[in-house]
């Protein structure tokens, strides 16, 4: 079919606007998608939520044209159209915000705008043949129309995360997009600029625009969706208007009709409040500049005994920075961390696990896990030098085994066998696997960075309860995370970060999501 003869007369009558039918895909034996069918009414909201590896990846990559179906069709205006790749899909009105922000870092505001669509100018001579006050006078226009505030002579690169999630809106809105899809889009966003961004999806909703919102947060999709879909195993599950159900009826669908799964979050009678001694102080913390990395200023903090210590911020503001300074990955400028009675400022990532820190890493796919390697190789790594796996110059084979067993076993991570490669395992299995071999040596403390980060439902109820655990038996957690429901739901204290220093700190019992919020965005950062 030919796509630009696909769209009806008036394509606002029509009662779909975008849809797919009957689709089905498979990768080899995986059948990714398997007769999906779902309908997006104009001018409405609707979110597609799922666990990972449930297909909803496959499915927007079908409906911009980057994957073809096996069978199936799509729909667009009440028309079946044949999307044979993106720029079909995009000559019908199909554009998509991905998690990773396609802006060019180092052009500015405006350049990105236009980028591929440049407006010309009809004089001759040696000037530019761009038009750039047009191109202006479009992005403000469209600023104006969104409520965003940008300064359109700001790089990519030095430019705030919620102001460039912005301007990928407007730049797709510029170029004809009527149907908007935005996958994840709240990841790396702070209370209020979640707000802003819920404010601006309204809005293109109230004017005609088509909204996709695929999210895991199902908070976030009661709050904003007229219709949520959920997709498991491939297969459309359940479908209903947001007004008619709730969040705990998604949830179950989710996993599989097991009903809302429990969070292991910290409660009243659970956390520990801050009696323990303290385990590790940080004082005066300061880096260098570095390209690429965000400099710390004078960071000062501890963690007692018992406690999880939840670290807020929105990305890209020292965090990952003040994590490989504690774990002695990376060189710092001046102040001193103390941990276990000990100045270990300058000591190496080795000396400070023996001395009983424990590390989640945020990348565990880089960091965390040699994914080539065995399931047993990983779960026993930093062990293999001790009894009862190393007896003299050797290693005990069969107990090599054993330890793996139990410590897979203990927090229940599922796998084929011990020599299946731990990148064949499923993203949550895989931060168990982490998790297995980083608490199998009982440490005092256990920085965590991001550990739920590409998890799927069931995996972050079996994450918060082993943090949970662990601080029960009296470890100490520093726990770093953009998820600030989940900084809420499991600490005890709670530090805000910004701009590289810790700009507050509260008790969770007295945590104000406001107050978090506006410090996390350097706003009014010096209320009490």
């Amino acid at each position: 079919m030919n796509v630009e003869n696909a769209l009806p007369e008036d394509p606002k009558k029509v009662s779909v606007r975008l849809g797919a039918e009957g689709i089905c895909k498979r990768y080899g034996s995986v059948e990714a998608n398997r007769d999906v069918s779902i309908a997006v009414a104009p001018g409405e909201i609707h979110a597609i939520v799922g666990e990972n590896g449930a297909g909803k990846s496959t499915l927007m990559r079908i409906l911009q044209g980057i994957e073809q179906p096996d069978s199936g069709r799509i729909v667009v205006d009440d028309r079946p159209v044949e999307l044979t790749g993106p720029q079909r899909a995009f000559a019908l009105g199909i554009g998509m915000v991905h998690q990773e922000f396609m802006l060019a870092p180092d052009l500015t505001l405006l350049e990105n705008l236009v980028l591929g669509d440049e407006p010309v100018t009809r004089t001759l001579g040696p000037a530019s043949p761009i038009d750039w006050r047009a191109a202006l006078e479009s992005g403000e226009r469209l600023a104006r129309e969104t409520a965003a505030h940008v300064d359109w002579s700001r790089t990519a690169r030095n430019t705030p995360v919620h102001i460039q999630q912005f301007v990928e809106i407007i730049r797709l809105l510029r170029r004809g997009t009527r149907i908007l899809i935005l996958d994840e889009p709240t990841a790396v966003l702070a209370p209020q600029q979640v707000d802003d961004l819920f404010e601006l999806l309204k809005s293109l909703r109230d004017n005609g625009t088509t909204i996709l919102f695929i999210s895991h947060k199902l908070r976030e999709v009661m709050a904003l969706a007229d219709r949520v879909t959920v997709i498991r195993r491939g297969e459309v599950q359940y479908c209903s208007l947001v007004a008619d159900t709730d969040a705990g009826t998604i949830a179950g669908h989710m996993v599989g009709g097991q009903g809302a799964l429990p969070v292991a979050a910290a409660t009243p009678e659970t956390r520990h409040g801050v009696s323990g001694d303290v385990v590790m102080e940080v004082r005066g913390l300061t880096t260098p500049v570095v390209e690429k990395s965000h400099p710390l200023h004078g960071v000062d903090f501890n963690v007692r005994a018992g406690e999880i210590v939840g670290l807020a911020g929105v990305s890209g503001n020292g965090q990952n920075e003040l994590v490989e300074c504690l774990v002695g990955l990376r060189a710092v400028d001046g102040g001193t961390v103390s941990f276990a009675g000990q100045d270990i400022t300058h000591l190496s990532n080795r000396q400070r696990r023996t001395l009983g820190m424990g590390y989640v890493s945020a990348d565990r796919r880089h960091e965390g896990l040699a994914l080539e390697a065995s399931v047993e190789a990983n779960v026993i790594a930093g062990s293999q030098r001790k009894p009862p796996v190393r007896k003299g110059s050797f290693f005990d084979r069969g107990a090599m085994r054993r330890v793996a067993e139990e410590r897979l076993a203990f927090i229940g991570v599922r796998y084929g066998g011990l020599g299946d490669a731990a990148g064949d395992l499923s993203g949550g299995n895989q931060q168990r696997l982490v998790f297995a071999r980083e608490i199998a040596s009982k440490p005092g403390l256990l920085i965590v960075s991001q550990p739920t980060r590409g998890v799927d439902l069931v995996g972050i109820a079996a994450i918060h309860g082993i943090l949970s655990e662990f601080r029960a038996s009296g470890g100490s957690v520093l726990l770093v995370s953009e998820e600030l429901d989940e900084i809420l739901s499991l600490s005890d204290r709670i530090l805000v970060m910004a701009d590289g220093a810790i700009v507050g700190e509260t008790s969770a019992a007295d945590a104000d999501i406001g107050r978090i919020g506006r410090l996390m965005v350097m706003q009014g950062a010096g209320d009490g």
